[in-house]
């Protein structure tokens, strides 16, 4: 059975018959029929319409998932860099903060190395000076001595020059003269 548009049910005219249906009842079912199958027929068109749009977009749907199931394993590629590339990261962090704590230690470690060598070079450079300056008092102190001594030499050998005429007199026995530098040498240091 053929389709029938409603524009086809209006212009329709029906013979009138002997016995026949009353026309204008039978006019005013044909007008709620024509009514009712116009919106039938909108709605028909619209549910074409409705799934030639649904058509295309199952065909845009059935295309984005084919592209999707190629672009998906490259997304799991990339998901997978971007957590190694990630843990790198962190990883690179971690060691140059490691690496940073570290330097920081070396650091302390060395000033602190470099101070406690510094403090012994101080404290043996004053030891040495204190050490050279005692060395320089007791130099001092012997050269006094020496010189006290070597002037205390002169004066008794300037007296003994002054007695020749003692030690010009006979040797009593058993009796020793004393010698001129026989001072000098009871009076130097062992």
């Amino acid at each position: 059975m053929p389709f029938i548009a409603p524009s086809e049910i209006q212009n329709t005219k029906l013979n009138p018959a002997l016995r026949g249906y009353d026309r204008e009842q039978t006019d005013g079912l044909l007008e709620q029929i024509k009514a009712s199958y116009e919106r039938v027929w909108s709605e028909r068109e619209e549910l074409r319409s409705e799934v030639l749009r649904l058509q295309e977009q199952a065909r845009e749907n059935d295309r984005l998932r084919a592209q999707l199931e190629r672009i998906e394993p490259e997304l799991e590629e990339l998901k997978k860099v971007d957590q190694l590339l990630r843990s790198a990261l962190l990883s690179a962090e971690r060691t140059t903060e490691k690496l940073k704590q570290d330097a920081r230690t070396e650091a302390e470690t060395t000033v602190k190395a470099a101070r406690k060598h510094a403090d012994e070079l101080n404290t043996k450079a004053e030891e040495d000076r204190q050490r050279l300056e005692q060395e320089i008092e007791r130099l001092e102190a012997i050269a006094a001595r020496t010189k006290d001594e070597c002037r205390e030499l002169l004066e008794r050998a300037l007296e003994a020059i002054d007695d020749s005429d003692a030690l010009m007199v006979p040797k009593e026995e058993g009796k020793k003269l004393p010698t001129p530098l026989e001072h000098l040498s009871e009076a130097l240091p062992d």
